[in-house]
This record gives structure tokens, sequence and C-alpha cells, in this order.
């Protein structure tokens, strides 16, 4: 019976070193995800968070930089959110274009539904826009976000390439 069990926490030493080297050998990134793809405009993002990925859809993908969009942004809260900090940054061929930095949720301001929320709870946050002028833009855009809370914990980080054709 003990050598039985010997062989066993060996089979088992065995499997957990072969499974730890296969997993440190993976690719870290998450996917690349297509959030819209038309004629005028396609959208892909890549959650930069090295533990979660991050759920994000346009409805519908405009054809029109006017037409109305629904955007849904979806993730499990890894820890609360009393406070929560954005940053974005928004460039075209490496220069930057817009860098805005803003509290998204305060101490007794609460601004938006998901401000108060808990770990572990389902996040959904699903804006509309709709652009009131059609600017001509053309080009390649990258925008990084990153959402961190009143500990510095990173809530959320997204890389997302926009690229607009003009008609």
């Amino acid at each position: 019976m003990k050598l039985r069990l010997c062989d066993n926490m060996l089979l088992v030493l065995i499997l957990s070193i072969v499974q730890m080297n296969w997993v440190s050998s993976q690719d870290h990134q998450w996917p690349l995800h297509t959030v819209c793809n038309s004629d005028r405009l396609t959208v892909t993002y890549r959650s930069c968070d090295p533990l979660q990925d991050v759920g994000f859809t346009f409805l519908p993908c405009p054809n029109r930089l006017t037409d109305p969009i629904k955007i849904r942004l979806a993730l499990i809260l890894r820890q609360s959110i009393d406070e929560l900090y954005s940053s974005v940054e928004l460039l075209l061929k490496d220069t930057h274009v817009l860098s805005r930095d803003e509290p998204l949720c305060l101490p007794h301001f609460p601004r938006f539904t998901f401000c108060g929320s808990r770990r572990g709870e389902l996040v959904t946050i699903e804006p509309s826009f709709k652009s009131k002028v059609d600017l001509p833009l053309k080009g390649d855009f990258h925008l990084n976000l990153h959402a961190i809370n009143q500990d510095g914990f990173q809530i959320a980080c997204v890389n997302a390439t926009i690229y607009i054709q003009q008609n």
C-alpha cells in the first residue's frame, strides 16, 4: 500500500511539473477580437490584462460615423470599485491625438450604475453613441483604455485598433 501511495504521489508530482512547464510556455496574450468589420470601419481589440479578457461589442457595426451605435462592455470584477479612474489614449500613426484621464466613480458621487459594484459581480456597460458630424477621418487609430480602482488594482485594460476607410 505504501509503495502504491508513493508511486501515485510521484506521478502527481511529474504531471504537475509538466503542466507548469506547458502553461509557462503558452502565449500570454488574449485572442484578438473583431468587434466590427464593414466597408467603412473595422474595429479589433485585445485585452491587455494578463488575468482577464473583456467582452466588447458594437450593435450594429456602423457604415457611417453618424449611424447610432450601442456599445456593450462586460467583465467580471476581480476587485470592488468604490472609486474608478480611467485613462484613454488615442494614437494615429504613433502620434497622440487624444489623451484623457477621468474619474468615473468617486466617493459620494456615483456617476454610473456600476459604481459601488463588488468583487465577483458581472458588470455590463451599455452606452449609446451617435456622432453629429461625419468627419472625413481615414486611418489606422490605436486606442488604449485602462481602468483602475481606488486601491490601484487594474479593473480593465483594452488595446483596440480602429481602421476607418473614407468613402
